[in-house]
């Protein structure tokens, strides 16, 4: 057992020293709006990052971060008046360990994902990546259930209204299989179908944690035109990283 839960911890730094690489250049001021929006960042330096924004009916929350996530989400809540028990919708961009680690908090929220998805966030299913595949064989996340959050799935892009606000999700699998990424607010948040490197800049999903990156590059490629023209003004990474949505942007994650 000793030696069994030595190695589990081993992984888990190498996960950790993998997205430390992949996001630890942190740009977050588009995102923050007094008493509208916030970002919690948890994760340490890899900086899972939770995206908060008060709606007319609650809070919505894009991911849910991983490790010092009860400190950095009640922080964040407060800066918005609010609690975890304001939050009513969370909108997942994968269910990996460090997208979702502070669903405890929550009370019963709708959790949205896509279909795909659903069974990798319930724990019924194996990704294909060797990194978080052998990070759940040695240590399993633990996963929501039925009776703890509202599972809402969706297989194409869709348009959820919420209030006076209207979300837009885009299906962007090869990470995992049912990736999503989010368009609020003239934000596009990318999950990990995009990572962020200090010395590579934009790139598209990165081997050993995605499933399969030919497919996740693909689907990057057929999202552009779907998105509403003029309608995006930043995109973001799930780590903590947002830039301009520009044809520069376009043209870094091309090369």
């Amino acid at each position: 057992m000793g030696a069994r839960s030595s190695l589990a911890q081993r992984l888990a730094l190498l996960t950790s020293a993998f997205a430390v690489v992949i996001g630890c250049s942190r740009a977050t001021a588009p995102l923050v709006v007094e008493r509208h929006a916030d970002v919690a960042l948890t994760g340490g330096a890899s900086t899972s990052m939770i995206y908060l924004a008060r709606t007319a009916d609650g809070i919505l929350a894009i991911d849910l971060g991983w490790w010092g996530h009860r400190s950095a989400l009640t922080r964040s809540l407060s800066r918005l008046g609010a609690t975890p028990a304001d939050v009513r919708w969370v909108f997942l961009t994968h269910s990996h360990r460090d997208h979702l680690a502070a669903w405890p908090m929550l009370k019963r929220p709708q959790v949205f994902v896509g279909m795909a998805e659903q069974p990798l966030l319930l724990g019924s299913a194996e990704y294909r990546a060797w990194i978080p595949r052998w990070s759940e064989r040695l240590k399993p996340t633990e996963s929501p259930s039925a009776d703890s959050v509202e599972i809402v799935t969706f297989s194409q892009d869709t348009a959820f209204v919420l209030g006076s606000d209207t979300l837009r999700a885009y299906l962007v699998t090869g990470h995992t299989p049912g990736s999503a990424v989010y368009l609020f607010r003239g934000v596009l948040f990318l999950g990990d179908a995009i990572t962020y490197t200090w010395h590579g800049g934009f790139a598209p999903a990165k081997r050993h944690v995605s499933d399969d990156t030919h497919e996740a590059a693909e689907s990057l490629s057929r999202l552009w035109p779907r998105l509403p023209r003029n309608g995006v003004r930043y995109a973001c990474t799930a780590h903590a990283r947002c830039a301009p949505f520009n044809a520069k942007f376009l043209k870094d994650i091309a090369q």
